[in-house]
């Protein structure tokens, strides 16, 4: 009788931590299979891209020559011909303000860098080397963003710095119409700046004055890849 008491006592034992058992290994596949959908759901996300690169306003120096009614080039009074010196968004392809474009500049480049940031650089650097997104799917999740955002708000964090020093350079060399402070721009201000004779073009006063009053000179550029970077970096 006690042989068979030991026995039964035995096998309940065994069953109980069966399903013990069973749980913890159903617990932890059913942890493994949310992780692998969570992974697959936001690596799913990335062929719906939110930001694209050419949407991020850049800009680019555009030199203008003024002509007189005769289509020749007006001359300053040192004999040298008069021009202004543009800057010109990417975007869209309009001549903007030294003003707007340096505002929305910064505002982009603080979201890039608190983006970057919190992405870490050496998560951002094995997502670039193709290994490591894992380590950026919480962070895209959290700030509603897709992997593949991340990584390219990551390759854009060096052209917007050196944007950011650019239109510091434009502004310290030309007035708010372009027009050259000094007699000579210095050649390291022309090459950061990108100015040269072969980009250069002619305009009348009557063309630059158009440009100059339309709606884009004054207004900062808005698009979908804007609002999504920073909403993006207000959730940080």
């Amino acid at each position: 009788m006690k042989k068979l008491s030991k026995l039964l006592l035995c096998i309940s034992l065994a069953a109980v931590c069966s399903n013990v058992s069973a749980q913890g290994f159903l617990k932890s596949l059913t942890k493994k299979l949310d992780t692998k959908e969570q992974t697959e759901k936001t690596e799913g996300e990335t062929s719906q891209n939110k930001i694209k690169k050419e949407d991020i306003p850049a800009y680019t120096c555009v030199k203008e020559y003024f002509l007189d009614s005769n289509n020749n080039r007006i001359k300053n009074e040192d004999g040298t011909d008069k021009y202004v010196v543009r800057l010109k968004r990417t975007s869209d392809g309009a001549i903007v303000s030294p003003e707007i474009a340096q505002e929305q500049s910064k505002q982009i480049n603080n979201a890039i860098l608190a983006i970057a940031a919190k992405a870490g650089i050496s998560s951002g650097i094995g997502a670039l080397s193709g290994g490591g997104k894992g380590a950026l799917i919480g962070l895209a999740t959290g700030i509603g963003l897709s992997v593949e955002d991340i990584i390219l708000i990551i390759k854009l964090k060096k052209d917007v710095n050196k944007q950011k020093k650019a239109l510091e350079a434009y502004k310290a060399t030309f007035d708010e119409e372009g027009n050259p402070k000094v007699a000579e721009v210095d050649k390291n201000t022309l090459k950061l700046l990108e100015i040269s004779e072969d980009n250069a073009v002619e305009r009348t006063t009557a063309q630059i004055q158009e440009e100059l009053s339309k709606p884009e000179y004054s207004q900062p550029a808005s698009n979908e890849s804007i609002d999504a970077l920073l909403n993006a970096a207000t959730k940080i």
